[in-house]
C-alpha cells in the first residue's frame, strides 16, 4: 500500500509552462465581443427581412390605390398589418434564439477555459514546489529520516519490516537509519536494505501486506491529491 501515486517529472513541468503560456493569450473581452457580433448579425438579417416585407406590403397597397377599389384597399391594409406583425414576431424570435445560443457558447467556452486553467495552475504549483523541496532534501537529508519515522509509525501491527533506500543514501544515512529501526516499538525483524531502483530521495517500507512510500515522490503525490 502506498499513500500516493506518482511524482511530477521535469517534462510535465515544461508542459505545464507551455500550457500556461498559451492560456496567457486568452481574453474574455474578445470572447464577449464574438458573442455580441453574432447577435448583431442576427439582428441585421432580421431587420432586412422586415424591411423587405414592408416594401412589398407598400407595393400591394399602392396597387390597390391605383385600382381605386375600396374593398381592395381595405384588404391590402389588412395584409400589410398581418405581414408586419408576422415579420416582427419572427424578428423577436430570431433575436432571442441568437441570444440564447451566444450565451450558451460563452458559458461553455468559459467553463472549459477555467478547467484548463486550474489544471495548468496545479501542475505549475507542483513543479515549483518540487524544485524547492528537492533542493531542501539535497542539503538536508535528515528530512528523509523524519518522513521515514512517520511512515514507520503506521506499521505497528507488522511482524517484520524492510526499509529500502538507494545505496548512496544508505551509505550517507546508514547509522541514523539503523538507530531509527532499532526502536523498541518496531518489529524485531526490521532491516534496512539498499535498492538501486529507488532515487536518492525515496524511501520504501515493505511489509507482508504491501509497502509504504515515504520519500520525496510520495510527499509530492500526496500534495497533488490535496490540490485536486
Amino acid at each position: 500500500m502506498a499513500f500516493v501515486l506518482k511524482s511530477k517529472s521535469e517534462q510535465e513541468a515544461a508542459s505545464a509552462a507551455r500550457k500556461a503560456s498559451s492560456l496567457a493569450g486568452f481574453n474574455l473581452d474578445d470572447l464577449a465581443g464574438q458573442g455580441l457580433a453574432q447577435l448583431e448579425h442576427a439582428k441585421t438579417e432580421a431587420q432586412n427581412v422586415l424591411r423587405q416585407a414592408k416594401v412589398q406590403a407598400e407595393q400591394v397597397l399602392q396597387q390597390a390605390r391605383q385600382d381605386g377599389h375600396a374593398e381592395g384597399l381595405q384588404q391590402a391594409e389588412k395584409d400589410i398589418d398581418a405581414r408586419v406583425k408576422k415579420e416582427a414576431s419572427a424578428l423577436a424570435t430570431q433575436q432571442v434564439a441568437a441570444m440564447k445560443k451566444a450565451t450558451s457558447e460563452l458559458q461553455q467556452t468559459y467553463q472549459e477555459w477555467m478547467q484548463q486553467y486550474a489544471s495548468v495552475l496545479q501542475q505549475t504549483i507542483l513543479a515549483a514546489i518540487e524544485k524547492i523541496v528537492v533542493a531542501r532534501v539535497d542539503s538536508e537529508k535528515e528530512i528523509l529520516l523524519r518522513w521515514t519515522a512517520e511512515a514507520l509509525s503506521k506499521t505497528r501491527a507488522a511482524t517484520d519490516l524492510t526499509v529500502a533506500v538507494h545505496p548512496e543514501l544508505l551509505a550517507e544515512l546508514g547509522q541514523q537509519l539503523d538507530e531509527l529501526v532499532a526502536q523498541s516499538d518496531l518489529p524485531e525483524r526490521t532491516t534496512v536494505v539498499p535498492d538501486e531502483s529507488l532515487s536518492m530521495s525515496d524511501v520504501v517500507i515493505r511489509q507482508s501486506g504491501g509497502e509504504i512510500r515515504a520519500g520525496l515522490t510520495a510527499q509530492l503525490d500526496r500534495l497533488a491529491e490535496l490540490l485536486q
